[in-house]
C-alpha cells in the first residue's frame, strides 16, 4: 500500500560557546621591527544614542528531489523572498543589573519579491506591517550578551521576513568582539556572537569550528574602520526523522536527516565612534533526508484500507529502488537547501550620499592580500546586477576617461568626458559617453551600470549610466515607449532611492540623433534627504533604451543647469 511521507526538518543552536585565548604574537622579533597597531574591538551601546541602519534581507528554501517522484505534502517550497527596511535603535538607561534595553523601530518597509507556496504576498505584507506597528525590544547585558524579547515560542521563524530583520538587528547590537587588543591578521575563538540559541535551524547541531578575525583597517569615505569577519561551521549530524502516513499516523524512525550549516559574518567597526558601521550576514543550511526503506512493509492489518481504494493512488511512493546510498538501509529522498542573507548600512546624519556610495564600493572591492570580496556577487541573494553578468573574478572596470573622443557632441568647458561600455547581451553592445564636471570619482562600476560622483564646489551630483532597458511593449509610438520606459526606470533604478521616483515633467528631445525623453523627477533617499534629478532616455534602433540620470539631494538653479548639461552631452555609438 502506498503512503505519503511529508517530512520537513528544522533545526537551532542550544550551546554556549566558550572563549578561547587570542592568537599569540611571535616573540623574539628584531628590536627595529615596529610592533603592529593593536585595537580593542568593542562597540558601545549608550543611552541617548540614536542609530539608523538601512537593512536588506533575503531568504530562500529549495527542496531538491533525490528520488524520482519525491515531493512534500503540503508543499513547502520552493520559497524565497527579499525585503528592505530602515531600523532606528534607541538604547535606554541600564537597569540595576547593568542590562541595557534597546528599542528598535522598523520603518520604510519594502518587499522586493515574494514567491512562496506557504503564504501569499498579501500575508507576507501583513506580517511586516505588524512588525512596523510597534517597537521591538532587545536587551544588551553587561558582558555583551544579547536577548530578543520575542513573542510566541521565542524562536526565529524562517517563513517570516520580520524575524530575519530582527536577527540582523541583534547582530548590530553585539558589542564585544575581541577579548583583548588585537592587530590586523589576528584571529581568536568567539564567545557565541551571532549564533543565537533561538535560531531553530541550528538545533542539535555540533559546532566543528568557529573563529573571529581582524582582517585589516579599511578606509571608507575618510573613516578608518576595522574589518572583522567571523565564521561558524556546524558539522553534519544525523537526526531522526518521523514520517506521517496517509491516515495521519506518525511513523517513528521513518528516516534520517543529515544536517550541516555554515554562518558567515562580515562587519566594519568604527573605532572612533565605537559603532558598527556595516554588517553582512550569510547562513546556509543543507538538510539531506534519507528514508529507512523504499516501500511500506508494515502489517496490512494496521490500516484497513486496501490498495484499490487508497486515496494515495494518484501519488504513489517515489521509486527508490535504484537510489540506495552508501549507508546500508538509507535511501536518498530529498535535500533541503536553505539560505538567508542580510545586510545593514549605518545611515549618518551628514554626507549620506558619499558614505553609502563608499560602502557599496567596499562591498565589491577585493582584498589585496587574499582577493576575497566582502560580499561575493555570485553567492548573494540580495539584488545585485553583477550576478546577471559575470563572476567577480572576471569583472573589470567598464568605464574610462575619453582622451580622443569620436563623439560629435561637444564637451562643455570645464567638463571631462567619460565612456561606459554597455553589453546587455550578444545582440546589443554599445558605448555611451557623457561629460562630467569637477572632481569625478567612480562609485559603482558593473557591466550593467556605472555611477559617478561629480563634485563641483559644494555641489555633489551622482550620474548613472545604464542599465540598457528592454522595450516594455510593442506597437507604441516613440513618445509612448519612452514614457513607459521612464516610469519603469523611476520605479526600479533611481540610485540610492528607498521608494520609486516620481516624474514631475516630461519633454520629448533628441540626444545624439536618437529619439529621446528628458524627465525631471523626485525620490526619497533611504529615509534621509529627498533626491532631485534629471533623467535622459535614448531609444535605439536595436530594441534597447539607454538611460542616463543626474541627481543630487538638493534642488537649485545651479543643479538644474549642471544636470541639463550632463544629460544633453550624452553620446551613443554601437
Amino acid at each position: 500500500m502506498n503512503r505519503k511521507l511529508p517530512i520537513f526538518a528544522t533545526a537551532a543552536l542550544l550551546a554556549t560557546l566558550g572563549v578561547g585565548p587570542a592568537v599569540e604574537r611571535l616573540q623574539g622579533q628584531s628590536h627595529t621591527t615596529i610592533a603592529p597597531r593593536k585595537i580593542l574591538l568593542r562597540a558601545d551601546v549608550k543611552p541617548g544614542d540614536v542609530l539608523r541602519y538601512e537593512l536588506e534581507a533575503a531568504a530562500s528554501f529549495l527542496p531538491i528531489a533525490d528520488a524520482s517522484g519525491a515531493n512534500l505534502f503540503p508543499p513547502r517550497g520552493p520559497c524565497d523572498y527579499a525585503l528592505a527596511a530602515i531600523v532606528t535603535l534607541r538604547p535606554q538607561a541600564a537597569d540595576k543589573d547593568g542590562n541595557f534595553p534597546v528599542e528598535a523601530r522598523y520603518s520604510e518597509m519594502r518587499v522586493t519579491s515574494v514567491r512562496c507556496a506557504l503564504f501569499s504576498p498579501a500575508d507576507f505584507q501583513k506580517r511586516l506591517a505588524a512588525l512596523a506597528s510597534s517597537p521591538v525590544m532587545f536587551r544588551v547585558g553587561p558582558h555583551g550578551e544579547t536577548l530578543l524579547s520575542h513573542a510566541n515560542d521565542g524562536y526565529f521563524k524562517y517563513w517570516d521576513g520580520g524575524d530575519l530583520l530582527r536577527k540582523v538587528t541583534e547582530d548590530l547590537l553585539q558589542t564585544q568582539f575581541s577579548p583583548q587588543p588585537v592587530a590586523a591578521g589576528d584571529s581568536w575563538k568567539p564567545r557565541g556572537q551571532f549564533a543565537y540559541p533561538h535560531d531553530r535551524a541550528l538545533k542539535d547541531l555540533e559546532l566543528s569550528g568557529a573563529d573571529l578575525r581582524f582582517r585589516n583597517l579599511v578606509h571608507v569615505d575618510g573613516k578608518s574602520c576595522a574589518w572583522v569577519t567571523s565564521q561558524y561551521v556546524f558539522s553534519p549530524i544525523d537526526l531522526p526523522a518521523a514520517g506521517t502516513a496517509s491516515g495521519g499516523r506518525v511513523v517513528p524512525a521513518a528516516g534520517n536527516n543529515a544536517v550541516a550549516a555554515v554562518l558567515h559574518i562580515s562587519l566594519l567597526l568604527d573605532p572612533a565612534s565605537h559603532h558598527v558601521a556595516w554588517l553582512h550576514r550569510s547562513q546556509t543550511i543543507d538538510n539531506k533526508l534519507t528514508l529507512a526503506s523504499p516501500f511500506d512493509d508494515s502489517d496490512p492489518a494496521d490500516d484497513p484500507q486496501g490498495p484499490e481504494d487508497s486515496p494515495d493512488g494518484q501519488n504513489p511512493m517515489p521509486d527508490l529502488s535504484s537510489m540506495r546510498s552508501d549507508n546500508p538501509g538509507r535511501y536518498p529522498f530529498m535535500t533541503f537547501h536553505f539560505q538567508e542573507e542580510a545586510r545593514a548600512r549605518l545611515l549618518p546624519d551628514e554626507r549620506s550620499v558619499e558614505w553609502l556610495a563608499a560602502l557599496k564600493t567596499f562591498e565589491a572591492t577585493p582584498e589585496p592580500e587574499s582577493g576575497s570580496v566582502p560580499v561575493p556577487a555570485t553567492k548573494t541573494l540580495l539584488p545585485n546586477p553583477v550576478v546577471q553578468a559575470a563572476r567577480p573574478a572576471v569583472i573589470k572596470r567598464t568605464t574610462r576617461v575619453v582622451v580622443d573622443s569620436e563623439s560629435l557632441v561637444a564637451t562643455p568647458t570645464g567638463f571631462t568626458r567619460y565612456e561606459k561600455g554597455l553589453c546587455r547581451d550578444v545582440w546589443f553592445c554599445a558605448t555611451v559617453s557623457v561629460a562630467l564636471p569637477g572632481d569625478v570619482q567612480v562609485s559603482e562600476d558593473t557591466p550593467l551600470r556605472t555611477v559617478y560622483l561629480a563634485q563641483k564646489g559644494d555641489l555633489l551630483v551622482s550620474v548613472a549610466i545604464g542599465p540598457a532597458l528592454d522595450l516594455r511593449a510593442m506597437g507604441l509610438t516613440d513618445d509612448e515607449q519612452l514614457r513607459r520606459q521612464a516610469s519603469y526606470y523611476l520605479d526600479n533604478y533611481v540610485w540610492l532611492a528607498a521608494k520609486p521616483g516620481i516624474g514631475t515633467s516630461f519633454q520629448s528631445a533628441t540626444l545624439d540623433g536618437y529619439p529621446s525623453l528628458i524627465a525631471e523627477f523626485n525620490a526619497t533617499q533611504r529615509d534621509l534627504a529627498n533626491i532631485h534629478g534629471v533623467l535622459g532616455l535614448m531609444l535605439t534602433p536595436w530594441g534597447k533604451v539607454v538611460p542616463v540620470s543626474c541627481s543630487a539631494d538638493r534642488s537649485s538653479a545651479e543643479f538644474e543647469a549642471l544636470c541639463q548639461k550632463v544629460v544633453t552631452s550624452v553620446s551613443l555609438r554601437r
